[in-house]
């Protein structure tokens, strides 16, 4: 089933930790670097991605802070998928099972690159939301009963938006959910020097909700220094499949 190509590219600490109070030791250059890496488009750029995944505790904390307006008079919405914006060059790309962002426009951005916001939800999305969403012209497709189901959303956001490759920054769990499942196909790491002892922080990688932890191997592609004393190190998965 032919689906994107899906780059894990996040900043982490010596530690393994990508949220905490580690980042402010991070050296600005070394910031940099990663949004460069990660975000800049055109024939320059390293990746150049078309759209960026990001769980709902990530897109809440950095990108959608309010709360969604829902009407409880909303006329039923059709069924189904709800395609619009689908040549934008950019999206932001918003794994919501239950539905709970609010988005104040369809439009968000990073480092300075603007992005079309894209909802992946399930079938527990409400209706309501997904009327606040067919308001703001956010575009949304639904992949799973009660939990995303990946394959099917990548699938769709191959087969109806033609996006082949795009960036992975998730949390821990979300993170996770791709490698365990053979559908990441490379990790870009920038390691900072930095580390904070804080227990609860979030985690690369986090099976805990899952509960399907399992040890994975990986086979180092290049190791490169950055500004900051950072370290750009990329993996790909070993022993798993590539694209399908």
């Amino acid at each position: 089933m032919p689906r994107p190509k899906i780059t894990l590219h996040i900043l982490s600490s010596l530690d393994g930790r990508i949220t905490g109070s580690f980042e402010q030791c991070v050296d600005a250059a070394a910031s940099d670097a990663f949004k460069r890496i990660g975000f800049e488009q055109g024939p320059d750029a390293v990746f150049d991605f078309q759209g960026w995944i990001y769980g709902t505790v990530t897109s809440s904390s950095y990108f959608a802070k309010g709360e969604p307006d829902i009407r409880p008079d909303a006329a039923p919405v059709s069924a189904g998928d709800f395609l619009t914006n689908m040549d934008a060059p950019c999206y932001y790309i918003a794994f919501d099972r239950a539905g709970k962002l609010g988005w104040q426009s369809n439009q968000t951005a990073y480092a300075g690159h603007p992005a079309t916001v894209l909802e992946v939800l399930t079938q527990q999305a409400s209706n309501g939301y997904k009327d606040f969403l067919r308001r703001l012209d956010i575009p949304y497709i639904i992949a799973g009963e009660s939990d995303i189901d990946i394959p099917l959303a990548l699938e769709k956001l191959s087969s109806l938006f033609h996006l082949s490759n795009l960036l992975l920054g998730g949390g821990g769990v979300l993170n996770w959910s791709f490698v365990q499942a053979g559908l990441c196909d490379e990790i870009s790491i920038i390691v900072t020097p930095a580390i904070d002892g804080e227990p609860d922080s979030a985690r690369l990688f986090n099976a805990s909700f899952a509960g399907n932890p399992r040890p994975i191997g990986f086979s180092l592609q290049s190791v490169q220094t950055l500004p900051g004393d950072a370290l750009w190190v990329r993996y790909m998965l070993r022993g798993l499949g590539g694209i399908a």
